[in-house]
């Protein structure tokens, strides 16, 4: 087996075991209050920031009425416990304006949205721009295409809890001969949407709902529907943190997706900040084949300003993660026995070619050389481009701390996943980091 499939395997495994199960302590119980932001006195917020916060001030003195926040990431995002967290956090303190946009209907196994219960019923065919040799499609911002070629295929869409929502957006493909689905709101239909027309145009559909609870999408034939994404807004006034994550995924996937159609969405989403969260996968790579990654994120990076030039960017740098070679042999009390110790410099410096040799000096947890490399190279990106980075791995202590953080239950034993309490930890430190300096009206 491939150590690409072998991981892949891995981060599978993890997302059935890492989302909210229905009824899970995460909306049974509820979260835990926002934590109480210290301001130091004379103490600035990040020039980096500067948009984000006075689009906060501008929300709190009632001159808008929606802060839009978008983050874009690999597993770490696609769980969803690290930016629902971050959301939840956002809206107890600046009010909740609705869940904001996902991919539509069920784009993966064991999918559970924060805020949001959503299933999948017949024959939909799920298109992905995540991986190698992925459908080529005008992708957006969503990554996946959900398709369907006969009559009555169902998605469904239900707030949680005693949430409602009071206008929906439906993002679809118009090709030709394209078919015709129904959108019901709470059990009573609404609309039947004709997608036929120009081949790859992105179109979203809003509609009012007024305090609904459910949506409902069905196909009316056999001829191709093709739905993107799917948004739930509220009238009240306060944030929507919409989030976009993919199992296994590099920043690159970004090139996977059309251009025309990313621009679109981005300006019609407007973030006022956006979270750039990738670089774990990139780091588990040997570091010889991350030689080009700082001039890869950096032309993504501007990308994204040059379309959204007043938005505020934070970038994410990976948290620590752990690996301990499969080559070792160790399984078991054995491999959790294992301890862990960071690489020296020369181990570091020789990293690749000691992986390739079977060194078993490698043979304990420690972290992969290239998520210092991908670290550092993000942090420069970062500093040129007027970006905030934050360093995740502080929250777990630096080198070791995901396998430190095992026994404490805050990360999964594969030293690269956190269990919920460990990410929502996590977004805690960047909530504050995001209002460091910012004084509440």
């Amino acid at each position: 087996m491939s150590p690409s499939l072998r991981r892949w395997i891995l981060l599978c495994a993890f997302i059935r075991l890492s989302l909210p199960l229905a009824g899970s302590s995460a909306y049974a119980e509820g979260l835990e209050a926002a934590p109480q932001v210290e301001v130091a006195q004379g103490q600035s917020p990040p020039r980096a920031l500067a948009g984000f916060q006075k689009a906060l001030e501008d929300l709190e003195a009632k001159k808008i009425d929606r802060v839009s926040v978008l983050q874009i990431g690999d597993s770490h995002t696609a769980g969803d416990h690290f930016s629902g967290r971050l959301r939840e956090l956002l809206q107890q303190t600046f009010g909740n304006a609705g869940r904001g946009m996902m991919p539509a209907g069920y784009p993966f196994p064991y999918w559970r949205p924060y805020q949001a219960e959503v299933h999948q019923e017949g024959a939909w065919e799920v298109l992905s721009s995540n991986g190698i040799g992925y459908p080529q499609l005008p992708y957006g911002i969503a990554g996946f295409v959900s398709r369907s070629t006969r009559a009555d295929n169902v998605m469904t869409l239900e707030a949680k809890r005693d949430s409602v929502f009071d206008s929906v957006e439906i993002g679809f493909f118009r090709q030709p001969n394209g078919g015709r689905f129904v959108v019901s709101i709470d059990g009573r239909s609404v609309q039947e949407i004709d997608t036929s027309g120009t081949f790859s145009q992105l179109v979203h559909q809003t509609i009012p709902t007024n305090g609904a609870k459910a949506l409902e999408l069905r196909t009316r034939d056999a001829r191709p529907v093709d739905v993107a994404d799917w948004a739930i807004y509220r009238r009240e006034r306060g944030i929507v943190l919409s989030s976009f994550g993919f199992v296994g995924a590099q920043i690159g996937i970004l090139d996977h997706w059309s251009p025309e159609n990313l621009k679109f969405q981005l300006q019609s989403l407007a973030p006022a900040l956006v979270i750039l969260a990738f670089g774990t996968n990139e780091g588990f790579q040997p570091p010889s084949e991350l030689k080009d990654y700082e001039a890869e994120f950096s032309a993504k990076l501007s990308q994204l300003q040059s379309i959204l030039p007043r938005a505020s960017i934070v970038v994410v740098g990976p948290p620590d993660g752990n690996r301990l070679p499969d080559y070792c042999g160790l399984r078991g009390t054995a491999r959790e026995a294992a301890g862990c110790r960071p690489l020296s410099t020369a181990e570091a410096a020789d990293y690749s070619g000691l992986l390739a040799r079977h060194d078993r000096r490698l043979c304990r947890w420690h972290t992969p050389a290239g998520i210092a490399l991908v670290r550092q190279a993000q942090q420069r990106v970062a500093l040129k481009l007027g970006a905030l980075f934050w360093d995740w791995s502080t929250v777990q202590g630096g080198a070791c701390g995901a396998n430190n953080w095992v026994p404490r239950q805050l990360e999964r034993s594969d030293r690269v996943h956190m269990f919920e309490r460990g990410y929502w930890m996590s977004a805690d430190r960047l909530y504050s980091e995001l209002l460091r300096g910012y004084r509440h009206r």
